[in-house]
């Protein structure tokens, strides 16, 4: 996924309409974190101030890459100067303080953002609920909170005011540090313990002599505006389908109509060498294996034969407008989920254009995910499953409509065949399922036809291909992936009641077995819930060494939320091999809540259903940042990404329902020579949201299926009480020019 170079000079051309540089970014903003503590961003020089300092501190902070005055993208970057004041005394409300050009006011009903918690709203049935107090003070280190444990904080009532609640603040664990001596958080946190407040309202919290939080919401309406928003992330990024009002008012034309027969290879994986594979990929003439370029070996193997399909489905996989076969775990997901909660799906949830058909609109979302590769299935069942151009998007070319290249389906293969057949079956098992006959019947089909394709060794992707004025030759595997065979075949004699599809499985469960044992941890948690969800008394080994991997998944996570950070998140231990691993959304606590959801189907036990609930709260706002991880989401989200679409569309605002990778763990370059420097090492790991947008793609960038669908299906299963979405959710507008918004400067 290494887009940096082949997208930069595409997007210096890009136009933002609706935002001049003239005040866009240059007020001198500032706030009260406490009576005690201002921060003034981009402050002017002073030489006094009206009152004692006794503590100063600096921080420098990117927000995006610059505009100029006609919204042109420029190659640097937009950086905020963070001034923290620490008074001697605390300032009374309503008292002023002329500082660094600024003449700021202390008013106690405005909320401070020392508070981090979950800004969307918790539902009715959540057995434990945190919010947080901490501040990081850039060279400053963290705001000093240590002496307020065991002092009282208040629930308050929004319409009133009035107190209906009570707790006692209480030290959560301390920072800890990698390698010894790097911060995760740069705080002193403080928590709030408000499980036992379940009434349904809107409330805020407050502190004597530090202030008040934002409001929060407890209500089941908050879920199921966090699913809405999540799932409307897949809508907006459907691809072949316009998309308009009275479904969203971010607006854009129709795009990707038709796709020409390729003959690339539809595995990703095997354009890389790899350390093992030395039966199939890619060779030279000599038998060597050898790494590829997609994009120029589309180039250089046109079809042989010009045939045009007419295939809109899929999404874009990202930032541009590939469609990858790894999509196809979003189809299965969704299903799924449905599968294990049908209770909390209905027709007409996500305002989407199926939406009154009487489908739930999940498995309409899920539909969509294959209706691209119905249409390009061949006579003999094989699909290729990677629609793909030959270059990223070009100058001219920010909406997908306006894209000139063409596009190409991959030759299909017996384990791209395969793939197809376990999502598609899983669709077709979950539209049984709903009810709807004829849609589990027209996808049972295509299941059957793919299923034979696969099962015949004959139909082994075996090519030869011209690359860079070469020949080279490629071979696909000589088995069938566990896990797809496994799904399939199973999916397959549950639909059919016919146990040719289930011998196939049956006498290679040795090797699925290895496989699993192997490579789960690639898979989504949802792979074989097939097997939970209607067991096949013959394969009861494979399910139980499913259920026990994600038990023991499961079970090291939620010690990871309770010990391993101040804040409650799904990652790593700061001692853990893998929690240098967070580049590409794997830190996302939604996307590794999946495996929480799945524990808690197998058992029944709440406490997975409560972790899964913590996660929620941590993407929503409990976390260092004190914002929300998904655009649209809460009162503070991210405002600009990398997102072709938003970059394009003449919307001030970009689009809703969009998750970015976010940290990284390192620190990319060019944000080191841009801004950082010397002084990366102070910055706390999990601040280490860089966002310099195409120059920082593993964290500025998102893709559909590993941050956008796995925040649909957790929080989907989360659903208290499904309802219609509000008539403000349906109508909501872009909010205007995105610089303006709270998340675009938000404290570093």
């Amino acid at each position: 996924m290494n887009k940096i170079l082949s997208r930069l000079f595409v997007l210096l051309i890009f136009v933002l309409t609706g935002c001049e540089q003239k005040g866009c970014a240059a007020e001198v903003e500032y706030e009260f974190l406490t009576p005690q503590v201002l921060v003034i961003k981009n402050p002017k020089p002073y030489m006094h101030t009206s009152h004692n300092v006794v503590k100063q501190g600096l921080w420098q902070k990117e927000n995006a890459l610059l505009r100029d005055k006609n919204g042109n993208i420029l190659r640097k970057a937009d950086v905020t100067t963070f001034e923290y004041f620490i008074f001697e005394k605390p300032l009374k409300d309503g008292e002023t303080v002329s500082i660094a050009g600024t003449v700021a006011k202390y008013d106690s009903a405005v909320p401070s953002n020392i508070f981090k918690l979950n800004q969307v709203g918790n539902g009715v049935n959540q057995k434990q609920k945190y919010a947080y107090m901490g501040a990081w003070l850039g060279n400053l280190g963290a705001l000093p909170l240590k002496h307020l444990a065991g002092k009282e904080f208040e629930i308050r009532r929004s319409s009133d005011g009035k107190t209906v609640c009570k707790g006692i603040l209480k030290m959560r664990r301390e920072d800890s540090m990698y390698q010894g001596n790097i911060p995760f958080t740069g705080e002193e946190v403080l928590e709030l313990d408000y499980s036992n407040f379940n009434t349904p309202g809107k409330y805020y919290f407050y502190v004597e002599n530090i202030g008040r939080s934002m409001e929060f919401v407890i209500d089941s309406s908050a879920l199921n505006e966090a699913f809405y928003i999540h799932a409307r992330g897949l809508y907006h990024k459907r691809c072949g389908i316009a998309k308009t009002q009275p479904f969203t008012a971010w607006e854009s034309p129709a795009c990707h109509q038709t796709v020409q027969l390729g003959r690339f290879p539809g595995n990703a994986d095997h354009y890389r060498k790899g350390k093992t594979e030395k039966d199939f990929g890619f060779f030279d003439i000599k038998d060597n294996r050898i790494e590829v370029k997609h994009f120029d070996l589309i180039k250089d193997n046109p079809p042989y034969q010009q045939k045009i399909i007419t295939a809109p489905g899929g999404w874009h996989d990202a930032a541009d407008y590939d469609r990858r076969p790894y999509h196809l775990r979003i189809v299965s997901d969704l299903a799924a989920v449905y599968l294990m909660k049908p209770e909390n799906f209905i027709d007409g949830q996500l305002n989407i254009p199926e939406s009154g058909n009487g489908i739930p609109d999940i498995l309409d979302e899920a539909a969509w995910g294959v209706k691209h590769l119905l249409a390009v299935q061949q006579e003999n069942g094989g699909v290729g499953t990677w629609f793909e151009t030959t270059g990223h998007p070009g100058q001219g070319e920010g909406l997908p409509d306006k894209e000139k290249r063409s596009y190409y389906v991959s030759a299909p293969s017996r384990n791209g065949t395969i793939e197809y057949a376990a999502a598609v079956s899983t669709l077709a098992l979950a539209m049984k399922k709903a009810g709807a006959k004829s849609e589990a019947e027209k996808y049972l089909a295509s299941a059957v036809k793919a299923w034979e394709f696969a099962i015949d060794p004959s139909n082994r992707a075996v090519s030869w291909l011209r690359y860079k004025n070469k020949m080279i030759s490629y071979r696909e595997e000589p088995f069938l992936y566990g896990e797809n065979l496994l799904k399939a075949g199973v999916n397959l004699y549950l639909l059919t009641g016919e146990r040719k599809y289930l011998e196939p499985v049956l006498e290679d469960q040795k090797r699925i077995q290895d496989s699993f044992s192997k490579d789960f941890w690639r898979w989504s948690p949802l792979t074989w819930m097939v097997l939970e969800l209607y067991p096949v008394t013959e394969l009861a080994q494979l399910r139980n060494e499913y259920r026990k991997v994600i038990l023991r998944d499961a079970e090291k996570m939620l010690e990871n939320q309770e010990n391993a950070y101040p804040y409650r998140t799904l990652w790593h231990a700061h001692n853990a091999g893998w929690v240098h691993a967070m580049a590409w959304g794997n830190y996302h606590p939604l996307r590794r809540a999946v495996t929480l959801i799945a524990a808690h189907k197998l058992t029944g036990e709440e406490k997975y259903l409560t972790g899964a609930y913590l996660a929620n709260d941590f993407h929503n706002g409990a976390n260092p940042l004190g914002r929300s991880m998904t655009s649209g989401l809460g009162k503070i989200y991210p405002a600009v990404f990398l997102d072709l679409v938003s970059y394009a569309d003449g919307i001030g605002e970009f689009v809703p329902g969009i998750t970015p990778y976010g940290n990284t763990f390192g620190i990319d370059r060019n944000a080191l020579k841009m801004v950082y420097g010397k002084n990366a090492d102070k910055l706390p790991i999990f601040r280490r949201y860089v966002n310099l947008e195409f120059l920082s793609v593993p964290s500025s960038e998102y893709s559909v299926w590993e941050t956008i669908a796995p925040a649909a299906v957790s929080t989907g299963y989360l659903l208290e009480k499904p309802t219609l979405p509000s008539t403000e959710l349906k109508n909501r507008k872009p909010a205007g020019d995105f610089r303006k918004l709270p998340g675009y400067r938000a404290l570093p």
